[in-house]
């Protein structure tokens, strides 16, 4: 964690006290589904109130209302049970619930995956508003890569357990350096352009308990060589961002 002011803070090394401090005041999350991360028999109300007194909120109902029309939710459905509300509303609620602190970070897990195309992107938009008014910052995790480059300054791929790929959101998109960044990018149709067929990436994912002494996507790459079963690539700077490929290596290059 990178705070405004101050140097930057090892979360993984912290006591459950120190963290107990930093969790919706410095750094706040909204998860995949909100019907499994609200409580089920406990108000919204019951729900803000115990973020806001934790962080010394004296009057948690004036809080929680402004929180809940911050995000289009009308004050008095505080009262309700996540049950009694609508996906896109529990999930508005959840976002609502992450900023009750004023955090400077919000990890977003796939906060959109559990409602309609619709509300999906009523809901990015409101996030975008939102980080705009306050000034916060996003970390959005998801699959969807041509997502990522509506929402993101800059995007990094994981496969397996790894970063292979880091670069600005435009750039990742028009040229990925990674053969996985290219698979993700060209699952997803694009609205306007000849029809295609689409190939998707052959194989699955490896065990994470049992990775191959190389490269981790070389059973499922079509540009696979001798050395990418042997060794694990690194990052390595290619064009205005990073990739840990072989095909970037300039000691394999001529393979």
């Amino acid at each position: 964690l990178h705070p405004r002011d101050g140097e930057p803070v090892d979360l993984a090394a912290r006591t459950d006290r120190e963290l107990r401090a930093l969790r919706w005041r410095s750094i706040a999350v909204v998860l995949q589904s909100a019907m499994d991360a609200l409580n089920p028999v406990a108000r919204l109300s019951a729900q803000f109130a115990d973020v806001l007194k934790a962080h010394g909120y004296r009057d948690a109902a004036k809080r929680t209302a402004e929180l809940l029309e911050m995000v289009g939710i009308s004050p008095d459905r505080a009262r309700s049970y996540p049950h009694e509300m609508s996906g896109g509303m529990r999930q508005r609620a959840m976002i609502a619930l992450a900023l009750a602190c004023d955090p400077e970070l919000v990890v977003m897990d796939e906060p959109t995956t559990a409602v309609d195309v619709v509300m999906q992107r009523q809901i990015l938009s409101q996030i975008l508003q939102l980080r705009d008014r306050l000034g916060f910052s996003v970390v959005f995790v998801t699959h969807d890569l041509s997502l990522l480059v509506e929402l993101a300054d800059r995007i990094a791929v994981m496969y397996a357990g790894r970063i292979v790929e880091i670069g600005e959101a435009a750039g990742i998109y028009a040229d990925p350096k990674h053969p996985y960044t290219k698979g993700l990018r060209d699952s997803f149709p694009p609205l306007r352009a000849p029809v295609t067929k689409l190939s998707g990436i052959p194989g699955t994912p490896p065990a994470l308990r049992d990775l191959p002494p190389g490269c981790a996507f070389e059973p499922r790459c079509a540009r696979r060589f001798g050395d990418c079963a042997e060794r694990r690539p690194e990052l390595l700077p290619v064009g205005g961002g990073l990739a840990a490929c072989h095909l970037h290596d300039r000691e394999r290059a001529h393979v």
